[in-house]
C-alpha cells in the first residue's frame, strides 16, 4: 500500500513541461518515401521553429547509415513472480486467477509446482525438452542454456515452472487453464532455443549546416527466427527501408513539429507491483498474489482498467501507519527480516 500511495504523491505532485516532436518526410531518388524522427526534442519553441525554417531550406542528403546484427535472447522459464506478471499482461489475469489456475493444473499433474524462485530445468526435464524442439523445429533451434536466479534469498527447492510433458501442446479443462498451459509451455521450451538474429539499420540523414541536429530513421528484419518461431507474440512488425548509399541526396516533402507534455510517472500494474516487490525483496512468492488481494479486498485500493489506485481510505491508513508504525511501513523491514530468517 505504500509503495501505491508513494507513486500516487509522485503523479500528484508532477509538472508537465513541454516540448516538441519534429518529423521529416523525405524522398530518395528512386520515389521511396522515408519519415524521419529529430533526434533533438526541444523544450523551448523558438529552438523547433527554427529547425522547421532551416530544413526547408536547406538540402538534405544521407549522412550516415549503419547496420549491425543483434541477438534477442530467449527469457529464462517461469518462476512464480515472472508468470503472474507474464498472465497479467499477456491474459490480462490477476496474480490471484493465475494462481488459482496454475494450482488446478499443477493438481492434474500437468506442470510442476507453481510456488517457486528457481530458473533452473531438471535434467530428465531437459531431455525431452531438447528432443520435443528437435523434432518441431530442428537441431539449428536448439540451444541448451542454463539460468542463473538472481534473487539473493531464492529458495532452490523446487524448480522453475514448467509443462511435465514437454511435448503435449495443449492441456486443461477449460479455456483459461489451456491459455496458461500454454503460455508455460512456450516460456519452458523458448528458453533452451537458439537466439534470433534480426538486422538493424540506422539512417540518418541532415542538410550539412552548423547546430542542426540529426534526422534518423531505424528499420529492422529478422534474419534468423531463432526461440520466435516458438513464440510469435513476442515478434515485432519488420520495417523495411529501401536500399541506399551515404551522401545519397533526399527532397524534403515535409517538415512539421508536434507540441507535447510531459508525463507523470504510471500507476502500478499487478504484473508491475509484483516486480517492484521482487525488486525490493518484500514478500515470498507465495505471497504476492495474496498481498494484492488484501488491500484491492479491504478497499485501500481500486483496479482502474490495468492500473491499481489508492483509495482515500487506503491514504489515510497510510499516513495513519507511517505516522506511528514507520518501522514496519518502511520496505527494508520485510527485506531484513527474510535476510535474518536465512542466517
Amino acid at each position: 500500500l505504500h509503495i501505491l500511495v508513494e507513486r500516487e504523491k509522485e503523479i500528484q505532485a508532477f509538472i508537465p513541461e513541454k516540448y516538441f516532436i519534429l518529423r521529416a518526410t523525405l524522398s530518395t531518388p528512386a520515389k521511396d518515401v522515408l519519415e524521419l524522427s529529430c533526434q533533438e526534442e526541444p523544450r523551448d519553441e523558438k529552438r523547433a521553429q527554427d529547425i522547421v525554417n532551416r530544413g526547408k531550406k536547406g538540402t538534405w542528403s544521407i549522412t550516415t547509415i549503419k547496420a549491425s546484427e543483434v541477438a534477442k535472447r530467449p527469457k529464462p522459464p517461469f518462476t512464480t513472480s515472472t508468470l503472474q506478471q507474464a498472465a497479467s499482461s499477456r491474459l490480462g489475469f490477476s496474480p490471484s486467477r493465475t494462481m488459482r489456475i496454475a494450482q488446478k493444473l499443477y493438481e492434474k499433474g500437468l506442470i510442476t509446482y507453481m510456488r517457486t524462485d528457481s530458473t533452473s530445468l531438471s535434467k530428465d526435464a531437459l531431455g525431452s525438452i531438447y528432443g520435443t524442439i528437435e523434432k518441431e523445429f530442428g537441431k539449428n533451434f536448439l540451444s541448451p542454456r542454463t539460468f542463473k536466479t538472481k534473487s539473493k534469498n531464492a529458495q532452490e527447492a523446487h524448480e522453475a515452472i514448467r509443462p511435465t510433458e514437454a511435448s503435449k501442446k495443449s492441456a486443461g479443462a477449460t479455456d483459461e487453464e489451456k491459455r496458461l498451459y500454454q503460455l508455460i509451455r512456450i516460456r519452458t521450451l523458448t528458453s533452451q532455443m537458439s537466439d534470433a538474429k534480426v538486422l538493424r539499420t540506422k539512417i540518418t540523414a541532415n542538410i550539412g549546416e552548423a547546430n542542426f541536429p540529426d534526422f534518423t530513421v531505424t528499420g529492422s528484419h529478422l534474419l534468423f527466427l531463432g526461440w520466435l518461431a516458438l513464440d510469435t507474440h513476442a515478434r515485432s512488425e519488420d520495417v523495411e527501408l529501401p536500399k541506399l548509399d551515404e551522401g545519397t541526396s533526399l527532397t524534403l516533402k515535409d517538415i512539421h513539429q508536434e507540441a507535447k507534455e510531459t508525463l507523470p510517472p504510471n500507476r502500478y500494474s499487478e504484473a508491475g507491483l509484483v516486480k517492484e516487490l521482487e525488486k525490493r525483496g518484500i514478500g515470498r512468492p507465495s505471497t504476492y498474489a495474496s498481498i494484492i488481494k488484501t488491500i484491492v479486498d479491504r478497499g485501500y485500493v481500486i483496479k482502474d482498467g490495468k492500473a491499481l489506485q489508492p483509495t482515500e481510505t487506503g491514504e489515510v491508513v497510510d499516513t495513519f501507519l507511517a505516522e506511528h508504525f514507520q518501522d514496519f511501513v518502511s520496505d527494508t523491514f520485510t527485506a531484513d527480516m527474510e535476510n535474518k530468517l536465512d542466517e
